[in-house]
């Protein structure tokens, strides 16, 4: 048996190995639920992949209030959006365009990157849902926009804006 084998065996697996598997199996599942359903149902199981992405990001809104103490600014639905993005392994680049309004670039997405290679882009029905859910859970105010939606060369760019009247 080799060293890496017996370890692994043993639960001896650097957490960093642990991470990259399990974001690895998550995009899977991420495209792979979203390319049966549409196969099998067409645009009602796109829907119904977009449905649970938004029921996702929903609950994980609540839990990072609680857990992390976010409030219901505009400021604390970016941080959810840069937290999740650092969990998955997404690069983001932030800029404010006034003082109600910010837009996110992914110069890295890793979820794109396996829609690219896999050869379907699925951001609108299983990452958008998620994302601006959980940013409407931390701020209800605020709208999701998307700027520029993905496609096999570029990843996309989003915004958070609070419309005039709900500024903060």
């Amino acid at each position: 048996m080799g060293i890496m084998k017996a370890a692994a065996v043993r639960g001896l697996i650097p957490a960093g190995n642990k991470v990259t598997e399990l974001r690895s199996d998550l995009f899977r599942l991420m495209y792979e639920m979203a390319e049966v359903l549409e196969k099998k149902y067409g645009r009602e199981g796109l829907e119904t992949a977009a449905e649970v992405f938004a029921r996702l990001g929903a609950q994980d809104g609540e839990l990072m209030k609680s857990r992390l103490g976010l409030g219901d600014t505009l400021h604390d639905a970016l941080d959810a959006w840069v937290i999740v993005g650092n969990i998955m392994g997404a690069k983001i680049k932030t800029r404010w365009v006034s003082d109600t309004r910010v837009e996110t670039e992914h110069p890295y997405c890793p979820q794109h990157a396996v829609f690219v290679e896999r050869g379907k882009i699925y951001c609108e029905h299983v990452c958008l849902p998620y994302v601006n859910t959980l940013a409407k859970t931390i701020c209800p105010a605020l709208e999701p926009e998307v700027v520029r939606a993905a496609d096999m060369d570029h990843t996309c760019v989003k915004a958070l804006m609070l419309p005039e009247e709900k500024a903060e």
